[in-house]
């Protein structure tokens, strides 16, 4: 899973990225969430990706880009949900349910004819 933040600020700002409920600056000392940034390719902009390996129903929450430079702090947030392979099931199976109920699917309906 990759979160990108693009920021174009003058003077070049610096980006942190958060989680909400931590008080910790990614990537921390989690070795499965990385980070990384650079300048361009335009004037002024500065690029971050925050990455997450392998994510897991743990990983699920808030999580927010803050750009800082002398003028000011300007943020962004994005939300993450992971379900488990339970939660997957039954997703899978409601959306299934979901999409044969607007299908109007009928076991005898014959679906070799032309319609035209």
């Amino acid at each position: 899973m990759v979160f990108l933040c693009e920021v174009f600020a003058f003077p070049m700002a610096l980006i942190e990225w958060r989680k909400e409920g931590e008080d910790v600056i990614l990537p921390g000392d989690d070795p499965h969430v990385s980070v990384q940034s650079r300048g361009g390719p335009m004037k002024f902009e500065l690029s971050s990706w925050l990455q997450i390996e392998g994510a897991s129903p743990r990983d699920s929450g808030t999580y927010r880009c803050i750009a800082r430079n002398d003028l000011g702090s300007v943020s962004a947030t994005a939300v993450l949900g992971v379900l488990g392979p339970e939660d997957m099931s039954a997703y899978v199976r409601d959306s299934m349910v979901e999409m044969t109920d607007m299908m109007d699917y009928s076991p005898s309906r014959n679906y070799e004819e032309d319609y035209y």
